[in-house]
């Protein structure tokens, strides 16, 4: 069984979303927390993926097209390496909130999130625990290079 906690950012959780979920092959616990928009969900990866789950989820909140995710954490047991990399000129909160949907859905990355304040654009921090054995220290350099990038671009 593994656990998945996602924060969002100005949406909707509540009651139907938690029986939506849980009605999902796959999902056996649902828990949101209106505080903080999270939702931490128990679910068996045999039968559901992390990206469906995601995509679930924005499409019941109809947020499908709109970055919403502004942390997630997937609760991993094995010891993790933290890093933290800077997005040296941030075009939009929108951008920033597709990089964290962007590694949500790679393998080995186990959590992320960001003090970023949604004023300050420049040298945003991405903080990211991951795991090692699945993703090396060039990998991340290539993402921030990416993302840096693509900051770049827009």
């Amino acid at each position: 069984m593994k656990e998945l906690t996602i924060t969002f950012d100005n949406v909707w959780l509540d009651k139907e979303l938690k029986e939506y979920l849980l009605s999902l092959n796959g999902i056996h616990n649902v828990e949101i927390d209106l505080k903080y928009e999270s939702i931490t969900i128990r679910y068996n990866s045999e039968l559901i993926s992390i990206k469906i789950i995601k995509l679930e989820i924005l499409t019941f909140m109809d947020v499908l097209k709109t970055p919403s995710v502004i942390s997630f954490n997937k609760h991993s047991n094995k010891i993790l390496t933290k890093t933290t990399i800077v997005i040296k000129d941030l075009c939009c909160e929108y951008c920033l909130k597709g990089m964290i949907e962007e590694l949500l859905l790679i393998n080995g990355i186990e959590k992320v999130d960001t003090n970023f304040d949604y004023i300050n654009k420049k040298d945003v921090p991405l903080h990211i625990e991951y795991d090692k054995e699945l993703i090396s220290k060039e990998d991340i350099k290539i993402l921030e290079d990416k993302f840096n990038k693509g900051a770049k671009d827009e």
